[in-house]
């Protein structure tokens, strides 16, 4: 059966990182990458980031590449950038974003001379998931229509591992629960110490 996901990601989030990890371990499944931006998300009030005339910003600006980047080998220019930032741990210039970009196809002299609408559709991308589905971080996953934030505590190791945490998000998105969030906290380090028991 083949699958279809939309991932709202930011790159500089370490969980839409493994979120692609994931996803990459399952080959016939189709997705479509979104931004988001966790800048926007914590700016100050009436202080946008996602419109044309928003100050500069690295984070949005690797985004707004991104979608220059669809026009040449998108998944070339997406992979590169999360690989390097949190793959290699680097810290990229804007330079470095557009020797990426360029590498992948983009056309960068374009995307150079009107900047501000690339980074507006940014901007559209981020407030279309926060009013139609109410997105407040990455990855948010929809699946059969139903949105998911969702952070893996590491990336699975094989194809079946994927397609687990694939299965868990179509039984959650086709359950008729009013769920609003799950969340699995992590086992205790130790066991619990038990009444009675010696030390």
């Amino acid at each position: 059966m083949s699958d279809a996901l939309t991932v709202y990601f930011d790159f500089t989030c370490g969980y839409s990182y493994r979120a692609m990890h994931w996803i990459d371990l399952i080959p016939d499944l189709t997705v479509e990458w979104r931004t988001f931006s966790l800048k926007e998300v914590n700016r100050e009030p009436d202080e946008s980031w996602l419109e044309a005339t928003s100050p500069p910003s690295v984070s949005v600006f690797a985004q707004a590449l991104a979608h220059a980047a669809r026009a040449g080998d998108y998944n070339r220019y997406h992979h590169a950038v999360f690989e390097a930032m949190h793959g290699e741990h680097l810290r990229l210039s804007e330079d470095e974003f557009l020797a990426i970009a360029a590498d992948a196809g983009a056309d960068v002299e374009a995307f150079n001379k009107d900047r501000g609408a690339w980074v507006a559709r940014v901007g559209d991308e981020h407030y279309d998931a926060v009013e139609q589905l109410g997105a407040y971080g990455t990855p948010t996953v929809v699946l059969d229509g139903a949105a998911a934030y969702l952070r893996l505590a590491e990336a699975p190791r094989s194809e079946e591992e994927a397609r687990t945490i694939l299965d868990g998000l179509r039984g959650l998105a086709s359950s008729t629960a009013n769920l609003v969030e799950v969340f699995r906290p992590p086992a205790p380090p130790n066991p619990p110490i038990q009444i009675g028991q010696t030390l």
